[in-house]
């Protein structure tokens, strides 16, 4: 035993010092991105989503061209069965056919905690972890909407809200995990969570979902699903088999075997929001890593969290970001939070969450670090 983790320390040292000049996952700049909103490419790259508070300070998504002009937001007006809007919307991503577009929006109504119900500050966090949602889909353009999911709260064996979907790149299937009991104290800390997985059906009707089943490995109360690699089977998702969750790795299910990989094997460590690159040969992922001889910044009160890149199998680990650091341009109070990749994989977009905010970056590398030549 002592034998491996001097292995294991060493190889950490190696895969954590400097990248060599001429690898493309080398860091070249990190700067404060130019739009302050998670931009989300349109599978043909044309358009982009951005989830930014209007006015009010409500969440909405609005659709962007990448040839440039303004931003359009398509949830800030009533259509025909779609939110109010003044209803929080979240997640939003897009189906790989390019003609939907999937999001989380706030239900009309739900049963927040009491402690909670008079801040609304934290019960928006909470929605952004989820909870109280229905899962909508809708045009690019805003106008035709359909609502997939009925979810309520304290109703025995309906879901009170889901993170999510996950698509396979063909389309074909989407997997999301919605939360089935919220006893935090009984499943520490994040509640009880079922991961689903679900035919897409596109037809005349709009978006459907069909042959839904339940594909929660054993023993993890807490899975959230980040993206599928090429292969359409291999999803990468956030869980833990522990009985506190905090301590959540990184995991590759194959959805047709069931096979499962732990790529982290950190147990004490939280490790979150895993994302495939594109050619999926890598991963972006957060991490209380590099502060894992602090027990308190694996706790939710206490996290620190930075931005880290690994291969696709879990090894040559590499810190991105020093949110905690003094001296770096990124440092401050926020942590690490969600990241995504561009379609190039020589560009990353990082949220830094001042909760329940964000303030967003943009991270460039010296090559195609997430794209096969």
């Amino acid at each position: 035993m002592f034998l491996r983790f001097i292995f294991m320390g060493l190889l950490f040292f190696a895969s954590t010092t400097a990248a060599q000049p001429n690898d493309p996952c080398r860091i070249l700049y990190l700067r404060p991105a130019a739009v302050q909103g998670m931009k989300i490419l349109s599978p043909d790259g044309r358009r982009y989503l951005v989830k930014k508070e209007d006015r009010k300070g409500t969440a909405q998504i609005y659709v962007g061209e990448t040839a440039g002009g303004d931003m359009r937001c398509i949830t800030c007006r009533q259509q025909p069965g779609g939110p109010k809007p003044a209803r929080f919307k979240m997640q939003p991503t897009w189906h790989p056919s390019g003609n939907w577009i999937f999001m989380a929006v706030e239900r009309d109504e739900y049963a927040a905690p009491p402690l909670l119900g008079w801040n609304r500050q934290l019960v928006e966090g909470w929605l952004e972890c989820g909870l109280w949602t229905n899962m909508y889909a809708v045009t690019p353009d805003g106008v035709e909407w359909h609502r997939l999911t009925n979810f309520k709260s304290n109703v025995k064996g309906v879901a009170d809200g889901y993170t999510g979907p996950a698509f396979t790149p063909d389309g074909k299937t989407a997997v999301w995990s919605q939360i089935v009991d919220g006893n935090v104290f009984k499943y520490k800390p994040f509640g009880k969570w079922q991961m689903i997985a679900a035919d897409v059906v596109l037809g005349e009707g709009g978006p459907r979902f069909e042959n839904l089943r339940d594909i929660t490995p054993p023993g993890m109360h807490w899975n959230e699903p980040g993206n599928f690699a090429p292969d359409n089977v291999s999803l990468l998702f956030s869980g833990s088999d522990q009985e506190d969750a905090q301590g959540q790795d990184q995991f590759v299910l194959n959805i047709e075997t069931g096979a499962l990989r732990n790529l982290n094997n950190t147990p004490t460590v939280w490790d979150e929001h895993g994302i495939f690159s594109p050619d999926g040969r890598k991963i972006l992922f957060m991490s209380a890593w590099p502060y894992r001889k602090d027990p308190d910044a694996s706790k939710v009160l206490s996290i620190k969290t930075e931005f880290m890149l690994m291969d696709a199998d879990g090894g040559n680990m590499q810190q991105l970001t020093r949110f905690k650091t003094k001296g770096y341009p990124e440092s401050g109070e926020g942590i690490a939070a969600v990241g995504g990749w561009s379609a190039d994989g020589k560009t990353l977009q990082l949220a830094q969450l001042f909760f329940p905010d964000y303030k967003y970056w943009e991270l460039g590398f010296a090559g195609p670090c997430g794209a096969s030549p």
